[in-house]
């Protein structure tokens, strides 16, 4: 497996200075870079603690949303304050985790990992989604620009956070290396964003440009606190989980540029902005106030 990590930081002021110039080419090369121990266990903590309490607060002021029920025919787009506890133990997503908690905001916006970001953009990035997650998706090999394609070609990254330790067997993070060469897949209406009766004809074109080029699937395990940062056409997917007792918590983020979304974008913090929560995507299947699946054992 060909990774490229940088060693990993013993102290906060280790993180000042953004990717060294070999980082920067490297992730244009191959689609993603490795950043280990870029979070301290104390600010895993943070992160995971709030994940337990938006999953406990039942409260109107709770207007977090998640896809639950993943892969199950219990399937559903909500508030997290209206779905059972119990999903939890089934796959989901759950969405923008730092609209609920400042701290996590301030994580992900913190210099070690923003000045990166502004490297890899060559612009200042604009938070405009995030997921955290407790199981592997199993999510089929995709490129982020079929759901959310930037308004510049290319300039958009997406940051995936271990935490806890990952187990290979738990469905780690799947992706083709260099696959980000590979030219774009145009559907019929002239754009990259995905249709699905069409994907079938991507799906022989990225097989093919795969094939000729003797790129092959890696996997990535990482320690708690380590981040994968991906290129904007970075071929990925949710490996297969071999183990189902087993958890693999994370935390993925979309950035897109500043300058492509000015209209768009709210200061949070001086000079660090997010997507204006009125332009957030919503699933179309999204429901209010739905009825209650109780689960499906497929899921787990």
């Amino acid at each position: 497996m060909k990774i490229f990590a940088r060693s990993a930081p013993k102290t906060e002021a280790a993180h000042k200075p953004a990717l060294d110039a070999k980082e920067v080419s490297f992730f244009f090369e191959n689609g993603y870079v490795v950043i280990p121990k870029l979070f301290s266990d104390e600010e895993v903590v943070a992160i995971n603690a709030a994940v337990d309490r938006a999953w406990a607060d039942r409260s109107i002021y709770n207007n977090l949303t998640i896809s639950a029920y993943t892969g199950t025919a219990d399937y559903i787009e909500t508030y997290l304050r209206h779905v059972d506890p119990a999903a939890r133990k089934f796959r989901h997503k759950l969405n923008h985790l730092y609209l609920y908690d400042p701290r996590v905001f301030d994580l992900i916006y913190s210099d070690k990992l923003y000045s990166i970001l502004a490297e890899l953009l060559q612009a200042e990035p604009l938070l405009f989604n995030g997921l955290n997650m407790e199981h592997g998706t199993e999510q089929r090999m995709h490129i982020d620009t079929f759901y959310m394609p930037p308004r510049t070609f290319g300039k958009m990254v997406a940051t995936w956070l271990a935490l806890e330790d990952i187990d290979l067997d738990s469905g780690p993070l799947n992706y083709y290396a260099k696959s980000n060469q590979i030219p774009a897949y145009k559907f019929s209406h002239g754009g990259i964003w995905a249709m699905q009766d069409e994907m079938p004809a991507f799906d022989a074109y990225y097989d093919r440009e795969l094939a000729n080029r003797g790129l092959k699937s890696e996997g990535f395990c990482p320690k708690k606190g380590d981040v994968f940062i991906w290129h904007a056409q970075l071929y990925h997917g949710g490996g297969a989980i071999k183990n189902r007792a087993l958890t693999r918590r994370s935390m993925v983020n979309h950035f897109w540029t500043y300058e492509d979304y000015r209209k768009d974008a709210v200061e949070v913090r001086p000079g660090k902005f997010m997507l204006r929560q009125d332009r957030m995507f919503v699933a179309p299947n999204f429901v209010e106030r739905p009825q209650i699946p109780s689960g499906n054992s497929e899921a787990k």
